[in-house]
């Protein structure tokens, strides 16, 4: 008998015969990969899983091949392999939510934002759990959609109103808006839910440094230091980096003539340097300022930023003790002569100059005069206002 007399009935058989084989073999190799991966022996299973995907083609056997095939080349830290192993499981069944959420994670890992806001939103519209809904939300945060977000964070609240996560992701997205207060107490809701959970005390102090409550938040890196070192360690620094900088110390320049701030009204200039005798002459004297924070060099060498002056307001800071100046007091420069910052040591030297009036008596009250800086450390944060003058009766005010 020929081969080509074979009825249609025994074609069929031999075909169903063939299916029935690749799909134990596919399995088998499904299976294999699964063992695998469980061992977390990830490159024997993606062999495995690519096997059992080319043998039975177009199946569920294969998108789960390519669904696990994906999971093993993120586990490896092969995101774009993973990516395209996750779209393959998707185009047989593109109803896969957990896929879909497994696929939105990945494109989040490589800050593909919108790839993954895309993903979440197709799986939470598969399955609106409070997982999904969540990462959906976190999805908007990412690309700036914050009201979006909080609209999500809404939903997984209503879902799970025992569980602080809402809470504190609620809060970022309040903080987002400029909404402090709403947020804040977003946070406290979330430590009335659970008292040790850590995240809401760290979020409340990001808030507070963000809105200038520098206090408030050290308070709460100090009870994090005592229960979660990491948060306490990383908040503190982000406090460091947001506190305005302070001046913290005024000492006598080893350079040109120190400015003795000691001393009171009725200071003859010329007993402050022997070249000041002569009538109109001048002279350059030094004081020299600490800052707690390193300052940007530019920002603190510009005389523009700085400012001379006789202090004034409260009686205690009334210029010559509230007595009217003498008409032998000299006029003070408006601004330095120049400035050197030392970066080791975060100082900087203010120099500038004194002159003699015209009758040779001019005198000065050094207790009572202001120097003055307003320009940024070196994250562009501005001074802070309660310490960013100096005179030698207050010190820094």
């Amino acid at each position: 008998m020929s081969i080509f007399d074979v009825d249609a009935s025994t074609l069929f058989a031999a075909s169903l015969s063939t299916t029935a084989q690749s799909q134990t073999l596919a399995m088998r190799a499904l299976n294999s990969g699964l063992e695998a991966y469980v061992a977390k022996n990830y490159d024997a299973a993606i062999v495995s899983f690519r096997r059992a995907a080319s043998l039975y083609t177009q199946s569920d056997i294969a998108k789960n091949a390519y669904e696990y095939m994906a999971r093993s080349y993120a586990a490896q830290g092969e995101g774009d392999k993973a990516i395209k192993a996750y779209k393959e499981s998707l185009r047989m069944d593109p109803a896969q939510p957990t896929v879909r959420l497994a696929l939105a994670n990945q494109f989040y890992a490589q800050e593909r934002y919108p790839e993954a806001v895309t993903e979440y939103e197709k799986a939470a519209k598969l399955d609106p759990s409070a997982a999904n809904l969540y990462s959906l939300g976190q999805g908007y945060m990412a690309v700036g959609r914050y009201e979006d977000a909080e609209k999500q964070f809404t939903r997984v609240k209503q879902l799970t109103p025992r569980e602080p996560e809402a809470d504190v992701a609620m809060g970022q997205a309040l903080a987002k808006q400029g909404r402090e207060e709403e947020a804040l107490k977003s946070f406290q809701h979330a430590i009335d839910l659970q008292r040790d959970y850590w995240n809401a005390y760290s979020e409340m102090g990001y808030v507070l440094a963000d809105n200038g409550k520098i206090d408030e938040a050290r308070e709460i890196v100090t009870t994090l230091q005592e229960n979660e070192s990491d948060l306490a360690g990383n908040l503190d620094q982000y406090i460091y980096e947001k506190a305005p900088a302070q001046m913290t110390q005024a000492t006598k320049a080893g350079m040109f003539n120190a400015f003795p701030t000691g001393k009171g009204p009725g200071t003859q200039l010329a007993s402050l340097d022997s070249s000041l005798t002569a009538p109109g002459a001048s002279s350059l004297f030094a004081l020299t300022f600490s800052f707690d924070k390193p300052m940007e060099r530019s920002s603190i060498q510009d005389v523009a930023n700085w400012s001379i002056s006789r202090a004034y307001g409260g009686l205690a800071d009334t210029y010559n003790f509230g007595m009217t100046a003498p008409t032998s007091e000299i006029t003070l420069p408006e601004k330095p002569e120049f400035v050197f910052y030392d970066d080791t040591y975060q100082m900087a030297t203010v120099v500038f100059r004194l002159t003699q009036n015209e009758t040779g008596n001019g005198t000065l009250d050094p207790y009572h005069v202001q120097f003055s800086f307003n320009g940024q450390d070196v994250l562009g944060t501005a001074m802070d206002e309660s310490a960013n003058d100096y005179t030698g009766f207050s010190g820094f005010a």
